[in-house]
Parts: structure tokens; C-alpha cells; sequence
């Protein structure tokens, strides 16, 4: 009775934390068995992916739970499941066909391995194919877990030799040679696993024991991803995070819910599977979770003014704005001709080959005002610009303004669309008081 009367005070405690922190944590029924555990779900429109295990992890396997209008129907243990080896850590493509999981059966020349290590199966004819074993190269006397199969790119963790710590987060691509190891943030401390994305790829989500973690093993934590880097470890606030032990995080398709495997409120520290409104998460991280985004926004607005500006008998700095530039992005301008307001267009391609010319006069470019409207990864800047021929003349050439379209995608953020225009008769913009370059 006292154990029982624990147990739901710890129940109870959560219940208090979750309505403290204004985010609700509730619990999954996946048909857990007495002395058994679920773990790594993963939720892809009408269809689920999980494993379920003994204690540690023994006689795992890999389930299937398909919705049928709009009610989840009962799961079941995918058909190439053998009770003689264990299949866990289940991952479907974003296209649901390939699924990814970790396994100890046996090679193909009937080799047979004590760890676990990487497989994939494909749907075929409406049904699973027999899983196939990912290659060699990749595989490593250690234990292989999590993986997670985007497009060409695979990421795992790995215990094997010679890595940053005693379990750590590697990525690799079709063709490569070897798994290489993520850097800081993500692998930091002495156990990191259990990477994944987002669905729109912002968030990169995964469990540690890095200083900081409590409980009976590790924690979730959360980093903003910027091209092929991130920005700084966000341990997840409770009740996410709490004594237990937190792991195998998954965002569903839909953006809806975090779903992760956590031993709270389990005498017998068995990991149940949770969920908890991922908007709401995000909401809760607040400036936090976007904070590396944005300071990477800021720079590139300014390194975009830098790259124009030239010394005279020098040319802009194409290869900057290359890379700030989208491939199809376009520039628009307009002027007074005539007394009639005339519109430009060019394409990305036309201004860099035009900034590409070197020119006999400077152009000093000096952002004095910037305002901003961001919605995730869309931001439109407007900025006034002073331009000068000579750094030390005291008033600009002229004074424009700048409305700019940009996108955060996988080459971090990039300029869809330039509008100028430029100050005319009878047209003057507002000057700030102190005309101080911004960047």
C-alpha cells in the first residue's frame, strides 16, 4: 500500500507540475504487458511505428498501429519480427516506405553479432520486405541505436571506439565511407542519443547526460538548426524533463505533439511513452528557441550592405552575396523617368554580374534604420539605407528603402526578393536622430 500510495503521489506531483508550467504531459496506451516497456514512437499521418521491450531493453520489437477513421487500432508486431533477436529503435522515411531500425540478428553469411546494428526494410506490395542490412562500412563493434533515415542522410548514435564520448550522435550519407560525429552542441557530455528532426528540419531533438541533466540517466534537450550547424543546448523545461529518465524524443508529421519514452512514476524504472502539444513547447522555450535563428538574420541583413559597398576601382564582394542570395531570387528597383515611376526587374544572377564590375567610384552603404516581421522561418526586413560615394562625406548621395523577402532553409538564411526605392522631388524619408550604421 505505502508503494502504491507513492506512486500516486508522483502521479499526482506530475499532474501539478504539468498544470504549473501550462503544459499538459499525457501518457500513451500502447498495450504495454506486466514487466514491459514501449518506447521510440513515431507518428507519420495514420500510422505509428514503436518498440516494445522487457526490462533493458531485452526482447525488444518493432510494432505497427495504422488509424482507421480517425480511431487507432489495435498494434501489431511487424511480420519479420524472431523472438530469437531483438529489433528496436524503429524510424519511418518521411515518405513512409523505408523503415530504419537496429537489430541483432544475424548477418547475411549467418555471422551472428551480440550488438545491435543497423538495418532497413522497404515497403513493397503492401507489405514489409525482409530487412536488409545497412553496409558495413557503417556498422561498428559497439551497439548502434536511433537511427533516422532523411532522404540520402542517415543519423545514429554509436558506442563505438574512438567517438567523442562513450555514446554519441553520428551522421552519414549514401556512398559515404564511415559514420562522422555531429559536433557541439550535440555531442557534449559522456551519452548522447536518440537524434531527430523537426518535420520542417528547424529542430534538431535528442537525449543526454551532459552537466545539467538530472534523473536516473539523461535528459531532452533541444537545438535550433542553422544549414549543417546549431545553436546552443535548450534543456526541455518540465514537466518534459523530470527525475526519470527521458529519451527517445519524435515530432508527429503534423507538428502536433512531442511524443518521448520516460521511466517517471514506474517502480520498476519500465519507460512508458508520452506526448505533450509541441506548439505549446515552443511557445513555453519562448525567444529562447529562436534566438540563434535570429541573431544569424541580423548578421546576414548587414553582411548583405558590407558585401555591396566597394572601395573605388573595386567591385562588390560577389562571392558573400553567392551565398546570401537565393538561386531564383529577384531584385526590384524603380526610378523617375519622364515623370512617370518606372519598375526593374533583374534576377539573381543579373545583379551579382552586375556588382561584379569593378567600378572607378566607392560605394559606402550604411543601414541607419531596420524593422522586422518574422513567422518561423519567413522574416520580411525593411531597412533605410544612406549610400556615399566617400566614407567621410558628411551627407548621403542619396537615401533609399529596402524591403526584403527571407528564408531560412537548409543554406541557412537566403534573399528571396529586394524592392528599393529611392528618395525623389518632394519624397524625403524620415531621418533618425543619430544616423549611426547599424551591423
Amino acid at each position: 500500500m505505502r508503494g502504491m500510495s507513492l506512486l500516486l503521489a508522483g502521479l499526482l506531483n506530475w499532474a501539478l507540475l504539468a498544470q504549473a508550467a501550462g503544459l499538459a504531459v499525457e501518457r500513451l496506451d500502447l498495450g504495454e504487458g506486466p514487466g514491459e516497456q514501449a518506447y521510440n514512437l513515431q507518428e507519420q499521418g495514420d500510422l505509428r511505428v514503436f518498440a516494445r521491450s522487457a526490462a533493458h531493453f531485452k526482447q525488444a520489437r518493432i510494432y505497427v498501429q495504422r488509424r482507421v477513421d480517425g480511431q487507432w487500432q489495435r498494434v501489431q508486431a511487424l511480420p519479420f519480427g524472431d523472438p530469437r533477436w531483438r529489433d528496436s529503435d524503429p524510424h519511418l522515411s518521411a515518405d513512409g516506405r523505408v523503415l530504419t531500425f537496429v537489430s541483432s540478428r544475424p548477418a547475411a553469411d549467418g555471422r551472428e553479432h551480440a550488438d545491435l546494428d543497423l538495418y532497413e526494410s522497404r515497403w513493397l506490395d503492401g507489405h514489409w520486405g525482409p530487412p536488409r542490412r545497412l553496409p558495413e562500412a557503417w556498422q561498428s563493434p559497439g551497439h548502434e541505436l536511433g537511427p533516422e533515415r532523411y532522404g540520402e542522410t542517415v543519423y545514429l548514435a554509436s558506442s563505438r571506439p574512438g567517438g567523442p564520448g562513450a555514446l554519441s550522435v553520428y551522421r552519414v550519407r549514401d556512398g559515404d565511407a564511415t559514420p562522422q560525429p555531429l559536433p557541439a552542441p550535440i555531442n557534449d557530455g559522456g551519452q548522447n542519443s536518440d537524434f531527430t528532426l523537426s518535420p520542417d528540419g528547424r529542430y534538431a531533438l535528442w537525449w543526454s547526460d551532459r552537466a545539467g541533466a538530472e534523473g536516473g540517466g539523461g535528459d531532452l534537450y533541444l537545438a535550433e538548426r542553422l544549414g549543417e550547424g546549431y545553436g546552443p543546448a535548450l534543456r526541455l523545461p518540465a514537466p518534459v524533463n523530470g527525475p526519470g529518465f527521458e529519451f527517445t524524443p519524435s515530432v508527429s508529421a503534423d507538428g502536433r505533439w512531442l511524443y518521448f519514452a520516460s521511466t517517471r512514476g514506474d517502480a520498476q524504472g519500465l519507460s512508458h511513452v508520452y506526448r505533450v502539444s509541441w506548439p505549446g513547447l515552443l511557445e513555453q522555450l519562448g525567444p529562447a528557441a529562436t534566438a540563434h535563428s535570429q541573431a544569424a538574420l541580423e548578421q546576414a541583413v548587414s553582411a548583405l550592405w558590407r558585401a555591396i559597398g566597394h572601395a573605388p576601382g573595386q567591385a562588390s564582394d560577389v562571392q558573400v552575396l553567392q551565398r546570401l542570395l537565393h538561386a531564383e531570387a529577384r531584385v526590384f528597383g524603380q526610378s523617375l523617368k519622364a515623370s512617370s515611376l518606372q519598375v526593374w526587374s533583374a534576377s539573381a544572377g543579373q545583379f551579382l554580374a552586375d556588382l561584379a564590375q569593378a567600378s572607378g567610384q566607392g560605394l559606402y552603404e550604411c543601414e541607419i534604420e531596420r524593422q522586422q516581421r518574422r513567422f518561423g522561418g519567413h522574416a520580411q526586413v525593411y531597412s533605410v539605407v544612406q549610400t556615399r560615394r566617400d566614407p567621410a562625406q558628411p551627407g548621403p548621395t542619396y537615401t533609399g528603402v529596402n524591403s526584403m523577402q527571407w528564408q531560412l532553409g537548409p543554406q541557412g538564411w537566403q534573399l528571396l526578393s529586394l524592392h528599393y526605392a529611392l528618395e525623389g522631388p518632394g519624397l524625403n524619408l524620415p531621418q533618425p536622430p543619430t544616423a549611426a550604421c547599424l551591423g
